[in-house]
């Protein structure tokens, strides 16, 4: 694909993305476009000025929109339909949209029989929401890190990212595929961006079909949440292959985590909090194979009538080259700009509501002076934090980095004193695993977490734990740990079944039962 065409396809495929997703959503598009300017380090994007789209996004709503927002789906259509020619424009292309939301909700996947084929290689398509270089994320590392452990196990991999990403986030891709790593990312771009989902779910089949030809995929492999399991379902009936569905979260639960506190119980009764429940399960039990992240998710997705037998735990795991890391923290924490006499505690996350940032700015009231805050990383829940340390006096003495480049993480993680996982007690923190606890323990760092069965068996018991929404215990548990600088003992051991290079062989074994079935 040459340059110049190139530039006229990306800016076409823009223009016509902003204008449906405008047209459909105008207060949510306006929020989301706000959000990333902000965390943009372009140097065009940056200048932007987000103010008037915040007004915007935070503008009163329509009944309607109040409904839909909330999970009543069904009835902020009806509101639209009963207001009938008074119904404002925006109104009218929000109950479509939602129209077809629900039908997506609903959907059943293809009931397909698949022939056992014997093969003598596994050539593995992953369809993914995004990836990198364009997204930094915990979803983005571990996607990355499972495509390299499977082709150091000798598996052929590639894979391809949603209809539209990354020009969906603001950012041209110069070619469609980016190899990073040796692995090889694919994009879907087309021309135009279709005004509706049915029109994009078809057409993100017909390309992912050509794909998985192309590259002569024996198996596709996804990740939640069900708006990738749909199109993969009916790709992997057409190309009559098996499909594996790998669970990383839970879309009712973070959705039900960014409702207001006092409207969870009203919002876990609603449409599309059932809708999404009932469909992620629905998908989990036609793909040939799931990933759970852990046995706590693995029991959890029994109980929802996933068979036993196709369940394969594939935990987080770390880079065997950071197990055990020798570092010099007070050379590291100069080369970063930061204090090397300082007692550092803080976390490397997606500052988001659920992960308790807040309570660890807290307890910083009842720790010594010397004791400061590192966050590294940025999201939605950053400005509510900064103001939140202003409010508090502590701003001298909570550090926002933003997102820093992966290649160089790990010295973040070193500069701590002790790493912090101060997450909410909310239905999706007790069954999610994060990565990042990991990566501290396997350069030697004392973790202190919430008590939530996830962190408990992420960090395999190592850990110190408190009670979640506890700042004054926090504070307590920090203040015991040695701040000296001497790695914590028993680590190593543990994470030598949670190497990455373990987990290639884990796929392998997956990707040779489905042969074998």
């Amino acid at each position: 694909m040459t340059l110049l065409p190139h530039l006229f396809r990306m800016l076409s495929l823009l223009a016509s993305a902003s204008w449906n997703l405008a047209t459909e959503d105008p207060w949510g598009f306006a929020g989301k476009l706000a959000e990333r300017i902000r965390q943009s380090n372009g140097p065009v994007l940056s200048l932007l000025p987000t103010e008037p789209l915040t007004r915007l996004a935070a503008a009163p709503t329509s009944k309607a929109r109040q409904l839909i927002d909330t999970g009543h789906f069904t009835a902020g259509i009806q509101h639209v339909a009963e207001l009938g020619s008074a119904a404002s424009r925006s109104d009218i292309h929000l109950a479509k949209r939602t129209l077809e939301r629900l039908e997506q909700l609903t959907t059943r996947p293809p009931t397909v029989t698949h022939i056992s084929r014997s093969t003598d290689e596994h050539r593995v398509l992953h369809v993914l929401t995004n990836s990198k270089p364009f997204t930094q994320s915990g979803y983005t590392v571990r996607s990355h890190n499972v495509l390299t452990c499977q082709q150091e196990a000798g598996i052929q991999v590639e894979a391809v990212t949603r209809l539209a990403y990354p020009v969906l986030v603001g950012k041209f891709p110069t070619s469609a595929t980016q190899v990073v790593d040796d692995i090889a990312y694919h994009r879907m771009l087309p021309w135009s961006y279709p005004a509706g989902l049915r029109k994009r779910d078809t057409l993100a089949v017909r390309d992912l079909v050509g794909r998985a030809h192309h590259f002569r995929a024996t198996v596709l492999h996804t990740t939640t949440d069900y708006k990738n399991a749909v199109i993969v379902a009916r790709a992997a009936a057409e190309l009559d292959i098996p499909w594996v569905y790998e669970v990383r979260g839970e879309l009712e639960n973070t959705w039900l985590s960014r409702q207001p506190v006092d409207k969870q119980t009203e919002a876990e009764a609603s449409e599309f909090y059932n809708l999404a429940r009932s469909q992620e399960a629905r998908y989990m039990q036609a793909a040939d194979a799931v990933v759970a992240l852990s046995e706590v998710s693995r029991d959890q997705l029994v109980e929802r009538g996933v068979r036993p037998g196709k369940i394969h735990v594939i935990p987080n795991a770390v880079e065997s080259d950071l197990v055990g890391r020798d570092f010099d923290r007070s050379a590291i924490r100069r080369e970063l700009g930061l204090d090397p006499e300082v007692t550092l505690v803080g976390t490397v996350t997606s500052v988001v509501d659920y992960e308790g940032l807040e309570v660890l700015i807290r307890a910083l009231k009842h720790l010594p002076h010397k004791v400061s805050a590192l966050i590294v990383g940025d999201g939605t829940a950053r400005p509510r934090l900064e103001s939140l340390a202003h409010q508090l006096g502590l701003e001298q003495r909570v550090i926002f980095t933003g997102r820093q480049p992966q290649k160089s993480i790990w010295r973040w993680y070193a500069a701590l004193n002790v790493f912090v996982v101060p997450r909410r007690d909310i239905p999706v923190t007790r069954t999610v695993t994060p990565l990042k606890p990991l990566t501290a323990q396997a350069l030697g760092i004392p973790v202190v977490a919430s008590d939530l069965p996830a962190l408990r068996e992420v960090t395999g018991g190592l850990a110190r734990y408190v009670a979640p929404d506890d700042s004054e215990a926090l504070a307590e548990a920090l203040a015991s740990l040695d701040p000296s600088g001497r790695k914590q003992e028993g680590n190593e051991e543990w994470l030598t079944g949670r190497t990455w290079a373990a987990n290639g062989e884990r796929y392998r074994m997956l990707y040779d039962s489905l042969v074998a079935r």
